[in-house]
């Protein structure tokens, strides 16, 4: 019966999804994060080393403890971040296409 105008004009267009825009930066991320562990490995390598040299009665059980669980579950951390950032060179380079110095589709001319 009574029709009332809407506020605001039409209905609203949508825009696609874009990724956020950190992901520009992630790559650059994952290396800075993998370089700062990568620097904390050998700190935990040299501590391992003093408590099994002190010869202590408890260095050795947490020497291996710190191996164990800080060492090795670092080193397996440090490991698929440089698979994941490799994973993402890959993507970008393939999402980008062949290079300008790279080979071409042309024939002889």
């Amino acid at each position: 019966m009574f029709e009332t105008p809407r506020e605001g004009g039409g209905p609203a267009h949508t825009v696609p999804p874009t990724p956020p825009a950190w992901s520009d930066d992630l790559p650059r991320y994952l290396r800075d994060h993998v370089r700062r562990l990568r620097a904390i490995l050998p700190v935990i390598s040299v501590s391992i080393m003093a408590l099994r040299h002190q010869n202590a009665e408890l260095d050795s059980d947490i020497a291996n403890v710190l191996s164990e669980h800080a060492c090795h579950a670092l080193d397996f951390e440090i490991e698929n971040f440089a698979s994941i950032l490799a994973a993402l060179h890959c993507r970008t380079r393939r999402r980008e296409g062949p290079t300008q110095d790279g080979p071409t589709q042309e024939g002889p001319t």
